[in-house]
């Protein structure tokens, strides 16, 4: 049987294969980030080092099938895993404080591709119209995932509370 976190590691990376092969062919690789959208609603102190592996692997696999240099997505996606992280902590997070993380974790992403964009001299990855859509639809995406995340932990704890998992 597979752990949990190879089974959030294996899924990950399909969501890799999804944004570099499945999504091209529909016209939306360049609307939905679908590894950010994944990684950063669960960000967390404890998910941590698990993500950021995640983040190494789904960006690795985008930079190779994508033909881009190698790393700069896997930097820009942990980069995004980490701040989301350090911005939701490590305890449980209401879905504001889980979408403000998850916001905060795409902003720094964005930044980060912007920067390595520009400082490798790949640019495409502007504020332009078409860029503000893309931001505009991941970060509603991002606040989604961070509500249905946020209720669905809510509905683990009353059906099991706290003292009948530690005991």
């Amino acid at each position: 049987m597979l752990s949990r976190r190879t089974l959030v590691l294996l899924v990950i990376a399909l969501t890799a294969l999804i944004q570099a092969r499945l999504l091209p062919e529909i016209d939306l690789d360049t609307v939905l980030n679908l590894p950010l959208v994944l990684l950063l609603p669960l960000s967390s102190g404890r998910r941590r080092a698990t993500l950021v592996a995640g983040a190494l692997i789904a960006g690795l696999l985008l930079d190779a099938l994508l033909w881009r240099p190698l790393g700069q997505t896997a930097f820009t996606l942990c980069v995004g895993v980490l701040v989301a992280a350090a911005a939701r902590g490590g305890g449980d997070a209401g879905w504001a404080r889980r979408s403000l993380a998850a916001l905060a974790g795409y902003g720094a992403a964005a930044a980060t591709a912007l920067l390595s964009s520009g400082l490798l001299g790949i640019g495409t990855t502007g504020f332009e119209s078409a860029q503000l859509e893309r931001h505009g639809v991941n970060a509603a995406l991002l606040v989604l995932a961070s509500v249905i995340g946020a209720r669905r932990r809510a509905q683990q704890l009353r059906e099991r509370p706290l003292d009948d998992r530690l005991g």
